[in-house]
């Protein structure tokens, strides 16, 4: 196994944070189409941070397979997208109970604070053998989170986390 070095780990977060940002913008785009709202965000939410967060995480597990040459890559920058985004949704409710509406720069600090967080995380559990021996489960929960998240981006519960924000 290749680490990452610092140079790729700098490389590989500003990216992702160019690409998350990027997909934030994607439905004001005239091809925007219903299909790709199952990947891209369709509206100022919780959820669509979460989006933005998860699906750059899976190009850097395939980037890792690929440049590695090894499909145990897969699950840590998996793992660490799901176990940020419970961090997106507390911090965002704690500046929510007292401000009452969005704070742009706060969320974008936010954003950028947990793609760091994500691919800090990804790069420590690419070490651990549960994560690289469980692969194929890791794939598993990528296609799982691409259904429901897809799902719920039509389908959403009247929650808050769901609702558009903007």
């Amino acid at each position: 196994m290749k680490d990452m070095s610092r140079k790729e780990t700098v490389i590989a977060t500003i990216l992702l944070v160019i690409i998350g940002t990027s997909m934030h913008f994607v439905h004001h785009l005239p091809f925007f189409n219903h299909f790709l709202g199952y990947i891209f965000p369709v509206k100022e939410s919780v959820m669509a941070h979460m989006k933005m967060i998860f699906y750059p995480m899976v190009l850097l597990s395939l980037y890792l397979a690929i440049s590695r040459k090894d499909i145990r890559e897969i699950g840590a920058p998996v793992l660490a997208s799901l176990a940020v985004m419970p961090a997106i949704v507390a911090v965002f409710f704690a500046y929510w109970v007292f401000v009452r509406h969005e704070l742009m720069a706060l969320d974008i600090v936010i954003y950028i604070a947990s793609v760091v967080g994500a691919v800090l995380l990804a790069r420590r559990w690419r070490k651990s053998d549960f994560v690289r021996k469980n692969w194929p489960l890791w794939i598993v929960l990528i296609l799982v989170v691409a259904v429901l998240t897809g799902y719920l981006t039509y389908h959403a519960p009247d929650w808050i986390i769901f609702a558009d924000l903007g």
